[in-house]
């Protein structure tokens, strides 16, 4: 009997030890990985889940992406599932490699970026307010980012 008991608690610490879903970020308790600032805006934020379960959080698009183009991270970065803050909807995540960018000037982001993530290019270009605004996709931030 204390075998069953160990082995099922062993199988339940094993399987909710290897989640990969996202985790809610807890704004202004909730430390960036990259810059180490504490995420406090609810329409900014960024997860990583590693195919692992390991969750890091940010407090902008901008961090994350800063941190998958470091060296040491792109390997993990690949197989990674990367969410970004919708920005119509605060504190929803979507899936960062598919939404659509906002390059900005009045979107202050935390990192000072100026990028606002949508989950739909036509959400992001009805919220344009600069004449120099434009939509980018995300392969297209990273790019920009470097």
């Amino acid at each position: 009997m204390k075998n069953i008991l160990l082995f099922s608690l062993f199988l339940l610490f094993v399987a909710t030890g290897c989640t990969t879903e996202p985790q809610a970020i807890n704004y202004g308790k909730d430390v960036c990985e990259h810059c180490k600032m504490v995420i406090a805006d609810e329409k900014y934020g960024a997860e990583m889940i590693t195919k692992k379960g390991k969750v890091f959080k940010f407090d902008s698009a901008e961090c994350l992406m800063d941190f998958i183009s470091e060296d040491k991270q792109q390997a993990q970065a690949t197989d990674a599932q990367l969410l970004v803050i919708n920005f119509a909807k605060p504190a929803t995540l979507i899936d960062a490699r598919t939404a659509f960018y906002l390059k900005d000037k009045e979107y202050q982001s935390p990192m000072g970026g100026n990028i606002a993530p949508f989950e739909t290019a036509m959400l992001a270009d009805n919220n344009q307010v600069s004449p120099d605004a434009k939509v980018m996709t995300f392969d297209e931030v990273v790019k920009d980012r470097k």
